[in-house]
């Protein structure tokens, strides 16, 4: 990288060959120094290579005095080149247990991920320095093999990727390509802080390891791929995924299964789903207490604005305030809907409602009690236990009414009074499926 008519980088070149058959491509582009590197390098490959569309992508947080400043920035960069931008503004919320980064980060990659079509990719610029840096601060922290294998080079989002051609670029590689190319960005000022842990190591650690150690970048990185590579061959054995009655993520816990077993279950279901974990001691204490849980307990561990739900075998991965189902008083069989409560859809089923059935919806009321087909009527704790329905779920179930006559608790099955709707034989019949959650990959 030691001028801007220099070819790029072998490794940079090789990443956007792999992805180049994507439908389209979106760079995350935050108007530092990284990021408008990649944005660069990426524009001047497609000047000779046929790739997909490429596309900006800007979160504006609204964290700094500066943030308008970084989005004018980064829309002016992408007008010079052509490039088709947005700019997205969040609301960084500081009640969800996070802290301030973490926060951020889960409102951006939210956004990424909704962005993101089937198949495209997203390119960010981390880079060698970030590497090094993610790996030690692991190990400070006391992660495990996963935590030491730093930044996968890529990894899914949502329907996406997302790809990071500069992992193994060093700061002062990509510092002398934007210096040569006469880039213009800024850095965030809170880099610079060193009261933050990653800035302490970064401006503080490293350098004195440099002296001592010149290339301890390359093989802190080497070792972080080997670390990937052990990783990879542990992950052949699938994790027991399951998902529970409305569609939450869970993870079935192994017959035999010891403590140091599950913890590290836990820890790769939760890595390998993008979500945050909490600190080992936490998850196998947890572990602990799923495995040795009597029948009527439900141990919880909150993480964030997560939490982890051991019931019946299984573990379940849940957000602290459960979605309920705010339906449209009036529903229609075989009529799909969606809404901020999630979907509802309907499922071919000889024994369900028949189509064009006009429904309403209420909540379920105090002591009442139902029946599925060929039952008598339960109580509802009682008719719970028998349909091993969560207990997160209880108080959010819905009742779907016929001339006020419940023919289908949603999300559990039609209920006894279907049976008094006339039946036509030629019309299809249908059950309601709802699905709370837009994404089972991901909890918002």
């Amino acid at each position: 990288m030691r001028a801007a008519e220099d070819p790029l980088p072998t490794s940079v070149g090789q990443a956007l060959e792999s992805v180049c058959r994507a439908p389209k491509w979106w760079l995350a582009l935050s108007g530092g120094r990284d990021s408008i590197v990649l944005l660069d390098m990426v524009h001047r490959w497609l000047q000779s290579h046929k790739g997909p569309e490429l596309h900006a992508i800007h979160i504006h947080h609204g964290l700094s005095d500066r943030a308008d400043h970084w989005a004018r920035l980064c829309e002016q960069h992408c007008a010079d080149r052509g490039v088709p931008f947005e700019c997205h503004r969040v609301s960084v919320s500081r009640d969800l247990g996070l802290g301030l980064e973490a926060a951020a980060r889960e409102a951006r990659y939210a956004i990424f991920e909704n962005r993101l079509g089937p198949g495209e990719v997203l390119m960010q610029g981390h880079h060698q320095d970030d590497q090094v840096e993610t790996v030690l601060y692991r190990l400070l922290r006391g992660a495990g093999p996963r935590g030491l294998a730093g930044i996968p080079a890529t990894r899914s989002l949502g329907v996406g990727r997302i790809i990071r051609p500069l992992l193994t670029s060093s700061r002062a590689e990509i510092t002398a390509w934007a210096e040569a190319s006469k880039l213009l960005f800024e850095d965030d000022p809170s880099n610079v802080d060193t009261s933050f842990d990653r800035n302490f190591l970064r401006h503080e650690v490293l350098p004195l390891i440099a002296t001592r150690w010149p290339s301890f970048r390359q093989t802190v990185t080497r070792a972080a791929l080997l670390q990937q590579l052990t990783l990879a061959e542990l992950d052949q054995c699938p994790l027991a995924r399951i998902s529970g009655l409305l569609g939450e993520p869970g993870l079935r816990i192994d017959e035999g299964s010891d403590n140091a077993a599950l913890s590290h279950q836990l820890y790769r279901w939760l890595v390998e789903d993008a979500a945050e974990p909490p600190n080992f001691t936490q998850l196998s204490e947890f572990a602990r207490q799923s495995l040795e849980a009597h029948a009527d307990r439900l141990p919880e561990l909150i993480f964030g604005n997560q939490r982890l739900v051991a019931w019946q075998g299984a573990i379940y991965r849940l957000p602290i305030e459960m979605p309920t189902a705010v339906l449209p008083s009036e529903i229609v069989v075989g009529m799909n809907l969606t809404g901020d409560w999630g979907s509802l859809y309907w499922e071919a089923d000889c024994n369900g409602l028949p189509e064009g059935l006009s429904l309403s919806s209420r909540c379920r009321e105090p002591r009442e009690k139902f029946a599925l087909r060929g039952r008598r009527s339960r109580e509802f704790k009682q008719f719970c236990q028998e349909q091993a329905i969560p207990p997160w779920w209880r108080a959010a179930l819905t009742v779907l009414e016929h001339d006020g006559v419940p023919v289908c608790l949603l999300g559990v099955s039609v209920l006894r009074g279907a049976d008094d709707i006339p039946y036509v034989g030629d019309i299809a019949r249908f059950s309601p499926r709802w699905l709370p959650f837009q994404s089972l990959d991901r909890i918002e």
